[in-house]
């Protein structure tokens, strides 16, 4: 059962990812180096990850890394390079005994659910409820027409399309908190409030960087009434009456317009001309710079975070008795998701309860 981000954790999910040299069939020459160094180090942080978390004495599940022969062209669209399975968050939610799959509108993504299809399978078996937006027809887009560069992508090109990012929302008890500008269509979010009949639907009006529309990066619940963020603009208007801990004193400042402008103007993720400007100027900055709460919670007393913070943690654990474990995520920015994204719990003690 789950109904919150911060009741004790008991089982959950850790991406993983394709080995070094599993792609290289479908990538240029010139791109293989670096995109290989990414994998494997890639690769030995969601293994640490796994370890770190199943120490904590809670069950860890892995998704299986299927490796495709070839691409796919489907009816209306293109699958250049089938994606393995390396951040469940953003298509799949366990809300209370059920499970739910959706799809976005990336087509690397299209084979997704199969990755996944063993740990559902028996949870079904064990009498959760299974649900999957219909399977979508999709459509081939060009590089920088993505929901992270296009904030109106899914207005304009997949408006008539049942898509949804399960990102989008942030599990409160009896309520689920939606950024309404975030990626997924209206269509995508009427199916999710008609599947969910038994929960409270509350508006977010979107986050600070507008496009950005995860929810799972500014702000997070430890407890019914205490809200960890990262500056007060992050934190949803229904939640500023809690007890407030503010960690931005304790961070640089984080501009990230640089990066997009890099992203922008490069051909694709797995261009030799991206990956050569990422491993220059942002893998260090990801590390040493970057900082979002895409973090996961054990329970209310323990956070595992990306990379170290020490005059943060040192403030939460004298101030609020917080334990902070750190999992270095090195290359959260290239796959554009921290701990949070990487990882999905799936069962977690805690009853619903009315907090908002």
């Amino acid at each position: 059962m789950i109904y919150t981000e911060f009741d004790p954790l008991e089982e959950v999910i850790v991406g993983d990812i394709y080995a070094p040299g599993d792609l290289d069939k479908f990538l240029p020459e010139k791109s293989l180096a670096g995109f290989n160094k990414i994998l494997e180090e890639t690769k030995q942080d969601l293994d640490n990850l796994s370890n770190f978390i199943s120490s904590a004495g809670i069950k860890v599940h892995r998704p299986k890394v299927y490796n495709y022969e070839h691409n796919f062209n489907m009816p209306g669209f293109d699958i250049n390079l089938p994606m393995s399975p390396v951040v469940p968050r953003d298509t799949y939610m366990v809300r209370g005994k059920t499970i739910i799959q959706t799809y976005t509108g990336l087509t690397d993504r299209y084979f997704d659910s199969l990755s996944y299809y063993d740990i559902f399978a028996n949870m079904f078996e064990e009498g959760y409820n299974w649900i999957a937006q219909p399977l979508p027809m999709l459509k081939n887009l060009n590089d920088n027409e993505n929901w992270f560069l296009d904030d109106m992508l899914y207005y304009t090109k997949l408006s008539d399309r049942v898509l949804w990012h399960t990102a989008n929302m942030f599990q409160a008890g009896d309520a689920v908190i939606v950024n309404s500008q975030g990626p997924g269509s209206v269509k995508g979010y009427e199916w999710i409030q008609r599947n969910l009949p038994s929960t409270r639907f509350i508006s977010n009006p979107g986050t600070v960087m507008r496009n950005f529309g995860h929810i799972d990066h500014g702000f997070l619940l430890v407890d019914d009434d205490t809200v960890i963020h990262a500056g007060i603009e992050w934190v949803p208007e229904v939640l500023r009456n809690k007890k407030l801990i503010d960690c931005k004193p304790f961070l640089p400042k984080l501009v990230l317009d640089n990066f997009m402008k890099d992203v922008k103007s490069t051909k694709s993720k797995y261009d030799i001309e991206w990956i050569d400007k990422y491993l220059e100027n942002w893998k260090g900055y990801n590390q040493e710079v970057c900082f979002d709460l895409n973090v996961l919670i054990l329970d209310s007393k323990n956070i595992i975070w990306g990379r170290e913070i020490p005059d943060l943690f040192r403030f939460l654990k004298k101030e609020h008795a917080i334990e902070s474990h750190v999992c270095n995520t090195r290359h959260s920015l290239y796959w554009e998701g921290g701990i949070h994204c990487s990882t999905l719990d799936i069962k977690r003690k805690g009853q619903s309860r009315k907090i908002i």
